[in-house]
């Protein structure tokens, strides 16, 4: 049977969602309960990986169990099984054999938390502190750059055949002294988001200009070497089928 469960997990206390040898993951943890519940291997698929430090609202899994067991008591029984940093908030049933919960996926939302105001030790995992003030109003104008499609080869990290994206929305919003960027698409590699809410931050600071982001997004060359922002910030909030 093929279940499909909806999960949000604290990433500050776990080395990333892919199963890694004597690390604590997210798929580790997944594919560790349900083999001891199924007594034979279950391989958990995801339909994003986040890095390290990266938070999940809404993740989505599947997997395949021999073992005959309703969405609700499985639902239960991962929760007690797992640590309190991870939690399934939905499980069901997937009749659709074709069904992949990462190459089924129609879109993607992530978020990017920023701290500008008095830096806060205590959700320092949670914000990036950035502990400066930002142009809002600038920055929304910059980030319309980045909607459609592009080339996103300066903005991500690693090898691939294709770098071409398209991102459907970018909407920015200040609650206090937190900014959240939040950024829809149906296709996000390694360090893309975190890449474009750092050169947001530099042009905001003037450190670079629009016509250079326009040319990285039609040329995929980086005009400039620059970092990601910190993973604690970045949230994947919602995926779509």
């Amino acid at each position: 049977m093929k279940y499909l469960i909806s999960i949000s997990y604290d990433g500050s206390k776990y080395h990333g969602l892919q199963k890694l040898k004597d690390k604590k993951t997210v798929q580790g943890e997944l594919e560790e309960v349900l083999t001891s519940m199924n007594e034979s291997p279950v391989y958990v698929k995801c339909a994003g990986r986040t890095d390290r430090g990266v938070h999940a609202m809404d993740q989505k899994c599947h997997f395949e169990i021999t073992k005959d067991t309703n969405p609700y008591k499985l639902r239960y029984y991962i929760n007690n099984a797992t640590s309190k940093y991870l939690y399934v908030k939905d499980c069901k049933i997937i009749e659709d054999e074709n069904f992949h919960s990462r190459f089924s996926v129609k879109r993607k939302t992530y978020v990017y938390k920023i701290n500008t105001g008095e830096y806060d030790p205590i959700n320092n995992d949670y914000i990036y502190n950035y502990n400066k003030d930002i142009d809002i109003d600038k920055m929304k104008r910059v980030s319309n750059l980045f909607l459609g499609l592009h080339n996103f080869e300066a903005f991500t990290s690693g090898k691939r055949k294709s770098y071409e994206s398209i991102i459907d929305d970018i909407n920015i919003k200040k609650y206090n002294k937190i900014i959240e960027i939040e950024i829809k698409g149906k296709s996000f590699y390694t360090y893309m988001v975190r890449n474009i809410v750092k050169v947001l931050l530099l042009n905001n600071e003037g450190k670079t200009e629009d016509k250079e982001i326009c040319k990285m997004l039609h040329d995929g060359k980086r005009i400039f070497d620059y970092g990601p922002v910190p993973a604690c910030g970045l949230y994947l909030k919602k995926i779509e089928y």
